[in-house]
């Protein structure tokens, strides 16, 4: 899954904060992104 399309679904209030840190460990995003995704909405 891309970056962009997790921020999207974020800012849509279809992720939570709890599923990005799933999608760090998973490899999907950085710690970085996740910071920059949360920081952005």
């Amino acid at each position: 899954m891309s970056k962009a399309l997790i921020k999207k679904y974020y800012n849509k209030g279809l992720f939570t904060e709890e599923q990005l840190n799933s999608f760090v460990s998973a490899g999907y995003i950085t710690e970085a992104d996740k910071t920059e995704i949360v920081g952005a909405s």
